[in-house]
């Protein structure tokens, strides 16, 4: 009887068929002792291989040819058959348990493919007896050559192993594992893996893909494989390396900080993470930049694997005054664990402002007029604040407002005394604050009184000249009266003393001189500074000594 899967079924549907006409030598198949003329080699056990190539009649009412042949253990059965064209032969291989090509039973192996070009191939570890059965798979009788070699395998066969998608850390102990193995004669046939080299698992059938299963803590975790071939020879043992990390990583730090008013409109914002971040998360809305009505604000992405830092920054101006929402997106470290305890902040931007300003004449004397001018940059329509803050002063004092045309403002003021003033703007939700200062030093008049500095004085030798020097705006302070001398041998004017005197309120301040040396001389007021003004000194009034 044959099975569905029996390997001989189309071949006895043709015998049938050419049953027909024959009528009476295939009707008795089914009698007893019918096979008995059936020759030896179209059945299990065949007959002995006589050589490495033999040749032969199959096809049409030659069914099987079966030749037996004994392999050593750690050898290789290589089997090639070729037929004549237009012939369909099979090729299949039984072991020594098979008592017939009409069963299955003891099948290793077959090669059935719609031609007689078939060939197989057995790796056997224990040896043993062996059947080749040609099968003559249709009507077409012609002529075969089996070429059949067997020979030792003591070549191991060699493995290679890595992590599938060839990533270095994984989040999850489970990992998938690509192994592969190749050997030159034998094949690959099974597999064993171990954790730390030493202790293996039981043998399994070869897998190229599969999930292992790490142990258990983060860390450098390394996987070691090997295969074995078809005689039982193990290759030498693989391993690939791997970095288990199941800890979420966080942000360290970003910038700019909460509430933070930035003064660019496309402002760079980072985030410093606390190990370093798989790149393409990030380039992936790893920051999420959204306006006040929920839109989310266009930008370009980059991170720094050194400092382990991303930065986002706006393609297009924020718009001032409003905030602005960041928000850390899916961003995953190497090993796919997500940024835990992401949370949000806000920032705004608010363009500076600027200000200046200058005094000129930065020094003047008491009552003379002086421009305070500058530059500014402000929203359209927005004044300036105008200050001063006179002599010891420590607050400054409004003193009126300055609109600016065109960025600039001008303005002619007289300071009664050391006067600074302070050019602000306050600022706004669109503008940030701006100020300058600038300082008026304003110096006293001092000057000697009844005399002129345009002429010389006579004056006789121990006779009083009486000094006044008179200070304006008067009030009580230091002067000096300083007196030179000219020196004809040195050909100039040689410092021949100082008197310091004290002003009465009424900024008068006196001397008396009572020359002591015929000759040429000239007398200096200078007074000295104070909160309110600065130093000054006077004009040279000269007199002449004689006998």
């Amino acid at each position: 009887m044959y099975s569905p899967d029996t390997m001989n079924v189309r071949r006895f549907c043709v015998s049938v068929l050419i049953a027909i006409p024959m009528a009476v030598p295939w009707s008795l198949a089914g009698v007893p002792g019918a096979r008995a003329a059936t020759p030896p080699e179209s059945d299990i056990p065949g007959i002995p291989l006589p050589a490495p190539v033999v040749t032969g009649q199959l096809g049409g009412p030659i069914y099987d040819v079966v030749y037996s042949v004994k392999v050593p253990a750690g050898y290789v059965l290589v089997a090639g058959l070729a037929g004549t064209p237009g012939t369909d032969f099979d090729l299949y291989l039984f072991d020594s348990s098979a008592t017939t090509v009409l069963s299955n039973t003891g099948l290793l192996t077959k090669s059935t493919g719609p031609t007689s070009s078939e060939q197989v191939s057995w790796a056997t570890r224990t040896g043993g007896t062996f059947y080749v059965d040609l099968n003559g798979a249709s009507n077409v009788e012609g002529t075969y050559t089996l070429s059949m070699q067997i020979v030792p395998d003591s070549t191991p066969p060699t493995a290679s192993l890595h992590v599938a998608g060839s990533a270095t850390v994984v989040n999850t102990p489970a990992v998938p594992l690509q192994l592969a193995g190749f050997d030159d004669l034998s094949n690959v046939t099974e597999m064993s893996l171990s954790n730390d080299g030493v202790i293996w698992t039981t043998p399994a059938p070869l897998e190229s893909q599969f999930t292992w299963t790490l142990p258990a803590g983060d860390g450098l975790k390394t996987v070691w494989a090997r295969v074995m071939n078809g005689v039982g020879l193990w290759s030498k043992p693989v391993s690939v390396t791997v970095t288990l990390d199941t800890t979420s990583p966080t942000a360290l730090s970003f910038y700019p900080p909460d509430r933070a008013v930035v003064a660019l409109p496309r402002p760079v914002i980072s985030v410093v993470f606390s190990e370093p971040i798989d790149d393409a998360s990030w380039a992936n809305l790893g920051l999420i930049l959204q306006s006040p009505t929920g839109g989310i604000w266009p930008g370009t992405y980059a991170y720094y694997p050194t400092t382990r830092t991303g930065t986002f920054t706006p393609s297009s101006d924020l718009l001032p005054g409003y905030v602005y929402f960041a928000t850390i997106g899916n961003v995953q470290d190497l090993a796919g664990n997500k940024v835990a305890g992401a949370a949000s902040w806000t920032l705004s931007y608010v363009p500076a402002s600027s200000v200046t300003a200058f005094v000129l004449p930065h020094v003047s004397v008491v009552g003379t007029r002086v421009t305070l001018s500058g530059t500014a940059t402000l929203p359209v329509g927005a004044s300036l604040n105008l200050e001063a803050r006179t002599g010891a002063a420590a607050d400054y004092a409004p003193v009126g407002s300055i609109v600016p045309s065109d960025g600039r403002y001008s303005l002619q003021l007289t300071p009664a005394m050391n006067t600074y003033y302070r050019v602000s703007y306050a600022g706004s939700a669109v503008a940030r604050p701006a100020s300058a200062q600038a300082a008026a030093i304003v110096r006293r008049t001092v000057s000697l009184t009844g005399v002129g500095a345009s002429v010389t004085y006579a004056a006789k030798l121990g006779r009083s000249v009486a000094l006044r020097a008179q200070i304006a705006p008067p009030g009580v302070t230091k002067v000096s009266f300083r007196l030179y001398r000219y020196d004809a041998v040195r050909r100039g004017w040689v410092y021949a003393g100082s008197y310091g005197r004290t002003t009465q309120a009424d900024g008068l301040a006196s001397l008396v001189w009572t020359p002591r040396a015929a000759g040429t001389w000239y007398w200096r007021v200078v007074v000295y500074p104070t909160p309110e003004f600065a130093n000054n000194i006077s004009p040279v009034y000269r007199y002449r000594v004689s006998r």
